[in-house]
């Protein structure tokens, strides 16, 4: 029960983040679902307590209530000894309380399959009242750290995966803290479309030097001519160095998928061949 429970509340990833968590996301509750529907946003259910209020672009994801938190008799059983199991229990139940504050936020949840379909929205309401008056929602020291932020950015979350040296590992470095794509082409028109932006601005720029050397008042200009073949050389060396970097993370990329499934193959097959042995 206890693994099972930890699966289900504690964000044990976010933990490790939590003194950088400012950087992905505000300390403010989450925006209603009503509200969420308003900006655009697709919502997308995830069973991980630690990619809930996660977003990215358009889609949110979200973690359906787990229907043991509606229940008092779980919280006295299993939730009210263990603290740090109460503390993320009572966040996400927080967590609803953002995201559900009116009815039409609750038909939303209804629809999008996050809360029990018995549950009515008379018995929410009162439910949600009652654990409210058991939470400070000044200090919120009733409830996990995690829940001191509402929803969090995805990329930023990537890059701190990717870069702090508390985090540092070839699995983190090249999937991030969550991988949203498992397409080399959308991995390279995520990251490097910026690419093709500079280009267009180098050719802009060589263009209209292009033309100033052509008029009687720059062509005669020895800085201008020596501005103009900085920028040329600077160009095609940024050219090739752009061309060479993405290639450089296309063979980092293949390789280390393909080495990593050759390792989980050869891992699964003997763990097989184990227990067939034995058996």
């Amino acid at each position: 029960m206890d693994r099972f429970l930890v699966a289900e509340l504690r964000t044990t990833r976010l933990d490790k983040l939590h003194d950088h968590l400012w950087l992905a996301g505000l300390p403010l509750p989450a925006r209603p679902l009503q509200r969420q529907r308003m900006m655009g946003r697709h919502i997308y259910l995830t069973e991980r307590p630690d990619e809930h209020l996660v977003w990215h672009r358009t889609e949110l994801l979200i973690k359906p209530l787990p229907d043991f938190l509606l229940c008092h008799m779980f919280w006295t059983q299993h939730l009210c000894f263990d603290v740090a199991l109460y503390r993320s229990a009572a966040g996400l139940l927080l967590s609803y309380a953002w995201l559900i504050g009116h009815k039409g936020d609750f038909i939303l949840a209804k629809e999008a399959k996050l809360i029990p379909d018995e549950v009515e929205w008379l018995e929410w309401n009162e439910f949600m009242k009652d654990f409210l008056r058991n939470v400070d929602l000044e200090t919120l020291a009733q409830v996990d750290r995690r829940y001191r932020y509402g929803e969090l950015r995805l990329s930023r979350l990537n890059s701190m995966t990717r870069f702090l040296p508390s985090m540092w590992s070839r699995k983190n470095f090249v999937r991030g803290y969550l991988s949203t794509s498992t397409w080399y082409q959308a991995f390279f028109q995520r990251n490097f479309s910026w690419l093709l932006a500079t280009f267009v601005f180098i050719s802009v720029v060589l263009s209209a030097m292009q033309v100033g050397l052509a008029t009687q008042q720059l062509s005669s200009s020895r800085p201008f001519e020596n501005l103009s073949y900085g920028a040329a050389l600077s160009a095609i060396a940024a050219v090739f160095l752009g061309a060479g970097v993405m290639w450089l993370v296309w063979f980092v990329l293949f390789f280390y998928h393909l080495l990593s499934t050759i390792s989980l193959d050869r891992s699964i097959r003997m763990g097989r061949s184990i227990k067939a042995e034995k058996a």
